[in-house]
């Protein structure tokens, strides 16, 4: 008796499908499991599996995202991305001078240098509102890459 061959563990749910891809159209064509199963290397009951649910599994391709997407951001006004460039310059001058600094003093900073930059910026920027949450604190760690920075 043939030893069981071993699922290969190395392929990725994206290879996987598009093997799947592979067998169904190769099956279209004409090609019998038999043959399938050999060029891929896999058994010729596995190929005439995939085959046989081929509606199932041409649904759940067309349901994924394709690897082309285009990603939609929001755009962060000009006035947060300047007080962020400005406390990045603040922290890296207080962790020059050994000052340790919390998430408040962090957050109170924030605050105070948009409330600068709004009364600076003048007409236009009334509208403009800042909060800074634990959460906006998170965010702007991972954007300045101060993702071990200990407060």
């Amino acid at each position: 008796m043939a030893p069981k061959r071993k699922a290969d563990s190395s392929s990725s749910d994206g290879s996987a499908s598009k093997k799947r891809k592979v067998i169904i159209k190769r099956s279209q064509k004409g090609e019998t499991p038999t043959n399938i199963g050999r060029l891929l290397g896999l058994s010729r009951s596995t190929v005439a599996t995939i085959i046989k649910d081929k509606e199932h599994i041409m649904e759940h391709v067309k349901g994924s995202a394709p690897m082309k997407v285009t990603v939609i951001t929001k755009q962060r006004s000009g006035l947060i991305i300047e007080m962020e460039r400005l406390l990045v310059l603040w922290l890296e001058e207080q962790n020059e001078r050994r000052i340790p600094v919390s998430l408040l003093v962090i957050q109170e900073k924030a605050k105070r240098l948009f409330e600068a930059l709004k009364e600076e910026k003048g007409e236009g920027s009334e509208s403009e509102e800042f909060v800074a949450s634990r959460g906006w604190f998170m965010r702007f760690k991972a954007r300045a890459n101060y993702l071990n920075l200990k407060v």
